[in-house]
């Protein structure tokens, strides 16, 4: 995949409660906080298909939830744009593999509370007209495999514990998909986290010496009490040359890197951290491994 390609916690991490999403704002007078969606309302219509692909689990669904999950696979069109309903897609049309993961996710949806108009709004954003974006990331660390066919990439800020979490669950994609998952780092430094932008400065001047993931990793581990003395520490106790360090950090073009990531963030639209796209489309689902690897095996048409 070309470089101009371009986010529930694995193990260890308390998961999140289904459709909760949690993010950084920008300091500023007023908290908004995103409130669960309304459980699904109706009956399924008689007459509808109520047999489930194969391959598509809905044991956890009650009799109530099978009823709203048939009545949205056989309402909405397939993911393709064929002439027929995203069930009948999944299940007689293998040209269209999209039409299995909407319905797979159709049934997590439901599962997790979501109304029919969520539900079709969720579908629209992912399978039917998704935003890809693209991305300079030629000064961009990485981890991963240069041909990995799944970019993942993710704007973060080191003061945000949303973004810290982040870590643990995109450090797992990279280890269970060692060949087809690439994860870059883009700074975007919230408003008011003085230190956070001084870490992604940090950064940017250890990367500049080779040690970025070095140093990133042990100011994840001390982020929620950021200084510049602990990060003058931590550049010490990766390795690095601290006086060049020192120097590069406090350098314009170490500046102008950060805010170049910043700004470029901005130009998508992101305004809360973590911000994460994968294969250029913005990921909206809740930070768990679950719903990661099923962007990613939809990715690999797994």
């Amino acid at each position: 995949m070309p470089s101009s390609w371009l986010g529930r916690l694995p193990g260890g991490i308390a998961p999140l409660a289904a459709a909760v999403f949690l993010a950084c704002l920008p300091l500023g007078p007023k908290t908004v906080s995103a409130a669960s969606p309304a459980p699904a309302k109706a009956p399924a219509a008689s007459g509808e298909d109520t047999t489930p692909p194969p391959g598509i689990d809905i044991a956890k669904l009650d009799d109530y939830e099978r009823k709203v999950f048939f009545r949205v696979a056989n309402r909405e069109a397939s993911a393709c744009g064929r002439g027929h309903s995203l069930l009948h897609s999944a299940k007689h049309d293998p040209s269209c593999r999209a039409s299995f993961y909407a319905v797979r996710y159709v049934a997590h949806l439901v599962d997790s509370g979501f109304t029919d108009s969520e539900i079709s709004e969720r579908l629209d954003r992912r399978f039917r007209a998704p935003r890809i974006q693209r991305f300079n990331l030629a000064a961009s660390p990485w981890k991963g495999k240069q041909t990995a066919r799944v970019t993942v990439v993710e704007f973060v800020d080191y003061e945000c514990p949303h973004c810290r979490q982040a870590q643990a669950l995109l450090r797992q994609l990279v280890d269970e998909y060692p060949n087809d998952v690439r994860v870059y780092f883009k700074h975007f430094p919230l408003s008011g986290h003085t230190n956070a932008r001084l870490a992604a400065e940090g950064a940017v001047a250890a990367h500049q010496q080779g040690k970025f993931w070095a140093y990133s990793d042990k100011v994840w581990d001390a982020s929620d009490s950021l200084t510049p003395a602990l990060l003058e520490k931590t550049a010490k106790d990766v390795g690095l040359d601290v006086a060049l360090w020192r120097k590069d950090a406090g350098s314009e073009g170490v500046k102008a890197r950060v805010q170049a990531d910043k700004s470029e963030g901005t130009d998508l639209g992101i305004n809360a951290t973590p911000s994460i796209y994968i294969n250029g489309r913005k990921y909206g689902d809740p930070l768990d491994l679950a719903s990661i690897k099923d962007w990613i095996d939809e990715e690999l048409g797994r």
